[in-house]
């Protein structure tokens, strides 16, 4: 696993978005999910009415989905440095797990979401513009 996929990446792939769908062909590199991102991917499915076994599908192509233990040290510690830096404000539960998924696989994470990831020190951003 090369890259880290960020929920903006998957809803794109999902829509068949060019930005999306013509990163994921031109980059053979593997991707991991992280479970924060499944879950933010299945909450908009369910929300938006999506049929159950037509995300299953989507999602059976084979992204897999990455273990949190290594996670949750990185992210405690993420979170008690950026409450220290008055940084907390602003960024989401969900995104500081994605942020920790990537620092704790020192892996980049590819992202729409500049705006909240880029305020994290040594996240190495793989940012998509559409």
């Amino acid at each position: 696993m090369e890259l880290i996929a960020d929920t903006t990446l998957l809803i794109g792939i999902w829509r068949g978005q060019d930005w999306a769908t013509s990163f994921a062909r031109s980059n053979p590199q593997t991707m991991g999910l992280p479970w924060i991102v499944l879950a933010e991917f299945w909450q908009g499915a369910i929300r938006a009415g999506h049929a159950t076994e037509v995300v299953d599908q989507f999602l059976a192509l084979g992204i897999p989905l990455l273990d949190v233990e290594p996670v949750v040290l990185v992210y405690a510690e993420l979170c008690s440095r950026l409450q220290l830096k008055s940084f907390y404000q602003g960024i989401g539960q969900n995104d500081l797990w994605i942020a920790a998924v990537s620092l704790a696989y020192q892996k980049p994470l590819v992202t729409r979401n500049r705006r909240h990831f880029a305020r994290i020190d040594g996240l190495d951003l793989q940012v998509l513009v559409p």
